[in-house]
């Protein structure tokens, strides 16, 4: 009897942690992220193998901007997350809150962790994703989207770097072949 009632908690323990581990993350309500991280910010490059061009981002505490070569094509400004209306029509409020961006928290992929940064309006879909690490003793920056966090680009921190590992792919991430 006491092996059976041992089993019966054991079972039931297996499966909270099991509920636990896929359950869905946290809304983003709870997401206090304030700013981009430190090891994030600055300029980044990147070789667009579509347009034959040198890109970059340039991250700073609060906003991320994006160039086509030479060319300003973004941006957007991170805004803490309070619960609002994504649907709203209102001219003036979609100007004002046009570029602005949250981030919906972070998850784990490969062992890789993601943050997650949304369009303040957006409804439906991923947003993109932006993984930090160190691989082959340089520092790069991985843009993905998508419901796999396929990856669009690595971004390195020079733009002979860039060019030099414009097709490098790295063990962990997703690609769409």
């Amino acid at each position: 009897m006491k092996f059976k009632h041992t089993l019966l908690i054991a079972t039931a323990l297996i499966t909270i942690g099991t509920i636990a581990i896929v359950a869905p993350q946290p809304a983003a309500a709870s997401v206090k992220v304030k700013s981009y991280p430190k090891s994030m910010r600055g300029t980044w490059y990147y070789y667009d193998t579509y347009t034959g061009k040198l890109d970059k981002e340039v991250f700073t505490k609060k906003t991320a901007k994006f160039y086509v070569g030479k060319k300003k094509v973004g941006y957007n400004t991170l805004h803490t997350y309070v619960k609002h209306e994504q649907y709203l029509s209102d001219k003036t409020y979609l100007q004002k809150t046009g570029h602005w961006a949250y981030a919906n928290g972070s998850t784990t992929v490969n062992g890789l962790t993601w943050l997650n940064i949304r369009g303040w309006n957006q409804g439906m879909g991923n947003g993109l994703y932006y993984n930090m690490t160190t691989l082959d003793g340089n520092e790069i920056l991985t843009n993905a989207s998508g419901a796999k966090i396929w990856v669009d680009h690595h971004a390195y921190r020079t733009p002979e770097l860039a060019k030099a590992l414009e097709n490098k792919h790295y063990q962990y991430f997703n690609y769409q072949e």
